[in-house]
């Protein structure tokens, strides 16, 4: 049997939020033999192990720690690019899913997803044969169940069509419940969000309780405080709102993006003089859930700040400017993200390039590890959502979701002309996804749900919508797969 957790994830430090002073607390916790098991789960602290790892698989590289953030998921969604035959991004952003180097990551977002699913089933199975009785189960169980929908709802909008141009035929994804990973079941694509809403539905009931979501920036043992970066009561209702908005049920979606905004004691949008305590992980106020990882600075360094010139880094969108209508910008209405995310490199005879600072401001700044994790939910998203859910209804309430974001940022209302029909409505707030949510892997998904053409990083390239972009390949193993 293969083991539950390989040694490298010890190396990474990654613990889930909650801050341990030896990385001996990150165990093996699938040993080979079912004694050595029984003896992982024979306390509540072998559970806590157990999930602090299953969050820590998550936050490795090759998935939200970058490929399904900042990374390779940000390529294609074209808000980064590295113009340079030399580097798999210039092909990532061309979307030939089928050169080898390209067709590797998406294999290993693949494995490594269904990989984090099976550690998730293999606690839940333990959970409901174990004899211990404790609140931290049954929080633990419902994140556990939160993380399999929420994981096999990315595996979903990477590698299954769009949910509202789909039919009841439309083919879905596997479908993992245990830990044995040559045990799930192919399902359409309506039975695979049946599935994840099954799974969310009840992870809702064993969190009702769980109220309070931080994020503990000094060690605790204690399982139930930090749960900002655990999958939480609000993580869940976010992720319900992302899965009915992608189904085009924009009532369940406004309902359960509205459940955030009134929990106003965790969440809230502050008007802001500048964006430093919000641009990056802990987000403090706006994190809905997120995952602790303090090893990210450098590589994010390397990425995007070792050098400016074209083709020799990762650039951000050369028409950054114009996204962020920098000509119409005032002394009363200046979009901060536009300053705080970004840094105009210097002047160069192949045109101007800018460089990404979100998360770190220099190379220098390394040496510090200012970034200590991951934002996966952030509140603004809600308030898209509600915005876009609205507005056939009652537009002028959309328009104020919209704005509450602007306003926070900043911005002065939106301009009445970029608004006043659904098709102008729907194209603005696709640009404020852009505007507010660089090197969260979510542009991507955006770009799917709206079905429009679009241009690539360099301003160039214009795509047409279609599944050879939006449906990445399976691996072909994988398309073995059938009913059982």
């Amino acid at each position: 049997m293969k083991r539950f957790f390989n040694k490298y994830i010890s190396s990474l430090l990654l613990c889930g939020g909650v801050l341990f002073t030896s990385c001996d607390k990150f165990l093996d916790i699938q040993p080979a033999g079912q004694l050595e098991q029984d003896k992982m789960f024979g306390d509540i602290q072998g559970f806590r192990d157990a999930m602090y790892g299953a969050y820590s698989s998550m936050a490795q590289t090759n998935l939200y720690g970058e490929a399904l953030s900042y990374g390779f998921l940000d390529n294609l969604g074209q808000m980064f690019g590295y113009d340079n035959a030399a580097n798999l991004s210039y092909y990532s952003t061309q979307y030939d899913y089928k050169r080898k180097e390209v067709k590797d990551v998406i294999d290993n977002i693949w494995a490594s997803q269904y990989q984090t699913i099976s550690y998730v089933n293999n606690i839940i199975a333990h959970i409901n044969s174990t004899s211990i009785k404790s609140k931290e189960l049954d929080y633990m169980k419902g994140e556990c169940l939160g993380l399999r929908a929420f994981l096999h709802f990315d595996v979903a909008r990477l590698f299954a069509e769009d949910y509202t141009r789909s039919t009841s035929s439309t083919r879905g994804i596997p479908y993992s419940t245990t830990f044995d990973l040559n045990n799930k079941e192919l399902l359409t694509l309506h039975k695979t969000y049946e599935a994840i809403l099954a799974d969310l539905n009840e992870a809702e009931t064993l969190l009702a309780n769980d109220t309070v979501v931080n994020v503990e920036t000094s060690p605790s043992s204690d399982y139930l405080k930090g749960r900002g970066v655990l999958f939480n009561k609000y993580a869940v209702a976010a992720t319900k709102a992302r899965i009915y908005y992608a189904m085009g049920n924009y009532t369940e979606a406004a309902r359960y993006a509205q459940q955030v905004l009134d929990a106003t004691s965790n969440f809230k949008l502050k008007k802001l003089s500048s964006l430093d305590d919000v641009k990056r992980y802990p987000a403090n106020g706006e994190m809905i859930f997120g995952l602790y990882n303090d090893k990210l600075s450098s590589n994010i360094s390397e990425m995007f700040l070792n050098a400016t010139s074209r083709g020799n880094f990762t650039e951000a969108r050369r028409d950054i400017e114009d996204l962020y209508d920098k000509s119409s910008l005032s002394a009363t209405s200046t979009d901060l993200r536009l300053t705080t995310y970004y840094r105009e490199a210097t002047a160069v005879s192949s045109g101007k390039t800018f460089s990404f600072v979100r998360f770190i401001e220099s190379t220098a700044a390394v040496t510090n590890s200012p970034l200590k994790g991951i934002t996966l939910i952030r509140l603004p998203e809600m308030y898209y959502i509600l915005a876009e859910a609205n507005y056939d209804t009652n537009p002028t309430k959309a328009v104020q979701y919209l704005n509450d974001v602007r306003n926070s940022r900043g911005l002065e209302d939106v301009n009445a002309n970029k608004t006043s029909s659904k098709e102008a409505f729907e194209k603005e707030l696709m640009r404020e996804r852009m505007r507010e949510m660089p090197g969260e892997g979510q542009v991507f998904y955006a770009l799917k749900h709206f079905n429009r053409s679009f241009t690539d990083y360099r301003n160039m390239v214009t795509f047409q919508p279609s599944s050879t972009i939006f449906v990445l390949p399976w691996p072909e193993k994988e398309l073995e797969f059938g009913n059982k």
